[in-house]
């Protein structure tokens, strides 16, 4: 089962210049959902606009589509994080998916102000703890390092609800281990790493009774021909993945065939491409991936 998303932009980009960013935002949602993706990437970005608003307003645009939520730990209470997360659940019809962010690139995001990434990984170990202990029970106890519950849970309207799936990244012990507690997906940022480091998750996953999914995170360009996709790279430096429609589905079959249960791809402009790609390269996908999900509109 192969679930393919693409990204939003956090920023003004202006690739139609008719429409305002809103309305070209909400073009790229309903392209997503047209072109049968499982859904879209609200991308945490500290000089963007704020994700949290971004994937309320990605799930108001599309009825069958999932919106991914990217945000930093830091940026939350845990139990706040779960309420808003609950109300989106509840108006969406379950359609909210969660992208925790762990490490910190400015000094001003870290929280806790040590520098030590196994501060960090504890206290979003802490986070993702309470935010399902909430969820899932009526009274949830919890006396952490970073947080402090006493009687909570939810009830009534915010009960009963399904807990996003959860997304973690990164590629060294600690990363990985955080996801064998609490992920559903890691998502790693090559294919590279998940041929490196992707059995390591999946092992130290089941030694806890739990399956973590492998997923990768790709910028890619793709044309009729190989030719075609090389010339139009020329003008963009930053790609992971460039081919023809058949190579690059090929490439995603061996992607599938390594464990890559979700694919994360950032295309651009935004509308056009994930148009391309429902049209062109999905249909390739399916053949060289049978099982593939999605469940935007056929």
């Amino acid at each position: 089962m192969t679930r393919i998303w693409v990204t939003l932009a956090t920023r003004d980009e202006r690739d139609w210049g008719h429409l305002p960013p809103a309305e070209e935002r909400a073009q790229a949602v309903r392209a997503a959902e047209v072109a049968g993706l499982e859904g879209v990437v609200a991308p945490y970005d500290l000089g963007g606009e704020e994700s949290t608003v971004l994937v309320g307003d990605a799930l108001r645009h599309t009825r069958w589509a999932q919106a991914l939520h990217e945000f930093h730990v830091a940026a939350f209470n845990p139990v706040y994080a779960a309420k808003i997360a609950a109300s989106f659940q509840r108006f969406s019809a379950g359609r909210l998916a969660w992208a925790p962010l762990v490490t910190a690139p400015t000094t001003s995001q870290r929280r806790p102000t040590s520098t030590s990434a196994d501060d960090w990984y504890a206290r979003a170990d802490e986070f993702l703890t309470v935010a399902r202990g909430v969820w899932t029970q009526e009274t949830f106890d919890f006396d952490g390092t970073y947080y402090q519950v006493k009687g909570g849970g939810f009830r009534e309207a915010l009960a009963g609800l399904p807990f996003p799936r959860v997304h973690l990244t990164g590629s060294d012990d600690d990363a990985l281990a955080l996801s064998a507690k609490h992920a559903d997906v890691h998502v790693f940022a090559s294919a590279q790493e998940v041929a490196k480091r992707g059995p390591l998750v999946v092992e130290q996953a089941r030694a806890l009774g739990r399956e973590v999914q492998l997923g990768i995170r790709l910028s890619v360009l793709v044309r009729e021909s190989a030719d075609e996709a090389q010339a139009a790279a020329d003008r963009d430096r930053n790609l992971d993945l460039v081919g023809s429609y058949a190579q690059v589905a090929d490439e995603l079959g061996r992607l599938a065939a390594q464990g890559v249960g979700t694919v994360i791809l950032d295309v651009r402009p935004r509308i056009e491409e994930t148009y391309r790609i429902g049209e062109h390269l999905l249909p390739l996908v399916r053949t060289t991936t049978p099982d593939l999900e999605t469940t935007g509109v056929r």
